[in-house]
Parts: structure tokens; sequence; C-alpha cells
């Protein structure tokens, strides 16, 4: 009898203990596609040049080194905000190049542990298939996040970005 009342003390103490709940952010996705009417490889042309980003207007200038994996640009925007990326991976064969946040403006991308992927694919009828994927945990990595820190305005802010550097994509490509 003494076993079971142990047993059911020891149940009590932990399920009474409320850090057993407690966990930090969890990690948020954007996937975002878009139809371009230009082929591939003159989409994949644009979308590889890591020196580049002229495809998303909010970014006002963009400062790489070159081209080669590990390479990292800064994407800087308005009131002296910016971003910095590093390349992880830039494929010609699967036409897919990625990279990481190293650092940031809260104000412009509110993340953290940021992962992107871009994949080019061939559409039917010679047009382009983009697919952007980002990864990553909200600005403020502990419990009780300050709003504009939270998962929802990190996930907000992050699709903004996406699409809009989609949206400058698909136009730069359809009017060469």
């Amino acid at each position: 009898m003494n076993f079971f009342k142990l047993f059911f003390l020891v149940i009590l103490i932990v399920s009474s203990n409320s850090n057993v709940y407690g966990h930090g952010p969890s990690r948020q996705k954007v996937n975002e596609t878009i139809e371009i009417n230009a082929n591939p490889e003159k989409v994949w042309e644009i979308v590889k040049n890591f020196m580049k980003f002229d495809w998303n207007s909010s970014i006002k200038k963009v400062i790489a080194e070159n081209n080669e994996i590990g390479a990292e640009r800064k994407l800087e925007f308005n009131k002296g905000k910016f971003v910095k990326q590093k390349l992880e991976k830039l494929d010609e064969t699967k036409k897919l190049i990625a990279w990481r946040i190293v650092e940031t403006s809260n104000e412009i991308m509110p993340v953290n542990s940021y992962a992107a992927k871009i994949f080019v694919k061939n559409g039917e009828n010679g047009k382009t298939i983009v697919n952007y994927k980002a990864g990553f945990y909200r600005g403020f990595m502990g419990n009780d996040p300050p709003e504009h820190l939270n998962d929802e305005n990190s996930k907000k802010k992050v699709s903004i970005f996406i699409k809009n550097s989609l949206k400058g994509l698909k136009s730069i490509a359809e009017s060469k």
C-alpha cells in the first residue's frame, strides 16, 4: 500500500509542476510558389546570382562578396535596417539556391535560425515554376514574446518578404 501512496504522490508532484508543460517556440515555415512566363534557364540566371537581389523592391542596396558557397551578402533597407545572409548551396543541376540569415534587423525580418531555398522548375508550355521555402523561429526565443517578435508577426513579415520577392522576380523575368 505504501508503494501506491508514493507512486500517487510522485505523479501528483510531477503533474502539478508547470515547467513540465512549458516549451520554447515552434519552427515556422513559409512556402510560396509562382508561375513565371519565361523559360527556366532565364529565371535561373536571375535567381542564382547571389550578388544581386534587385527583385525585391524593399531592398535598397546589396553588398556581396561573390557567388561562392560561404559568401555573405548584406541586404540594406530604409533607415539603416539590414539582413545579412550566407550562401549555403548552389546546385546548377537541380536549379536550387539556399542560404541562411546570419544577422538581421528585427523590424525587417524578426527571425532566428532562418534558412531559405529557392527551386526553379520547368512548368508547362515553356513557363517556369519558382518555389521559395523558408523555415525559421520567431524573433524572440523565450516564452511570452513581445507582439512584434511573436510567431504570428514573424511569419507575416517573412511571408510578405517572400511574396514581394517572387512578384519582383516575375516582373523582371517576364520583361527581359
